[in-house]
């Protein structure tokens, strides 16, 4: 599907780079920009980030020979030896003048985006330990609104049912949430970026991939390989977390997504 917003300004000038810069969600680490191609990739957390990243980077070293991503450019950012971050210059072009690029996205069902932020950051925290960056900010949080509400989870060294954490969820305001569960919407800033093409990660994943790779001139073997080596799968089954109930207030919480990228209601079987 493609997305134009309402009064997309196809050439805002440092107006836009600087709206940009405003946004909740903007991070050079979720946005890939090839001006040489035109073409821009917004990441979505939790909807094959990983797998994208790695794929680009080793298709980048087998066609291109870069050993490092970012072409030795911020050498005391450890992510850019892990995602190609472009020239600053590349970034305020692309921002000043979207119209002149193609954008790409890919979303994922709302139902199983979120499941997949509780399982990561949640979940097994209590017998595995959590990530620093969980521990410092939202761990707290969550269990403090938690023994607040009455919810389990709310006790030091005790488990976070999903069912607490979608709590958790509905309690913060859209468009200012962690972007791991906020709204697909407002973490792509569709309300400011013309999309040519938003893959569904569950049945466009790779082909979208392929298609994005082959706009900046990486195709052939090695980069087919890539794709399949760096497929977004879940490396355990889970049983079930949503009943009718938990899933309609799931889909209150992001109808918007659901109706956008044209996701079933009922599509929460099986999660």
């Amino acid at each position: 599907m493609q997305h134009v917003p309402p009064g997309f300004d196809p050439a805002p000038g440092w107006r836009g780079f600087l709206g940009m810069l405003g946004e909740h969600h903007f991070s050079p680490f979720k946005t890939y920009v090839d001006r040489a191609h035109r073409t821009v990739v917004v990441l979505n957390p939790k909807v094959g980030t990983k797998s994208f990243r790695q794929a680009l980077t080793d298709s980048l070293r087998e066609v291109r020979g870069w050993t490092d991503p970012s072409q030795g450019r911020y050498r005391l950012f450890r992510n850019a030896r892990r995602f190609p971050f472009a020239p600053v210059r590349d970034y305020v072009h692309a921002l000043s003048f979207p119209g002149e690029y193609q954008f790409f996205c890919f979303v994922r069902n709302p139902y199983a985006r979120l499941r997949s932020a509780w399982q990561n950051k949640f979940a097994y925290g209590h017998e595995r330990g959590y990530s620093r960056s969980i521990r410092r900010r939202e761990l707290p949080r969550l269990r403090r609104f938690a023994r607040a509400a009455g919810l389990a989870g709310g006790r030091e060294g005790e488990a976070i049912p999903f069912a607490t954490f979608v709590a958790y969820v509905e309690s913060q305001p859209a468009g200012r949430r962690d972007h791991h569960w906020d709204g697909q919407h407002a973490v792509l800033l569709m309300h400011r970026l013309r999309y040519e093409r938003c893959f569904r990660m569950e049945e466009e994943f790779r082909d979208g991939m392929r298609q994005v790779f082959g706009r900046i001139g990486l195709a052939g073997p090695a980069v087919e390989r890539a794709l399949s080596t760096h497929r977004n799968v879940s490396p355990r089954q889970e049983p079930p977390v949503y009943d009718s109930a938990l899933a309609a207030r799931v889909y209150r919480l992001y109808e918007r997504d659901f109706r956008f990228f044209a996701y079933a209601e009922d599509s929460w079987q099986g999660q």
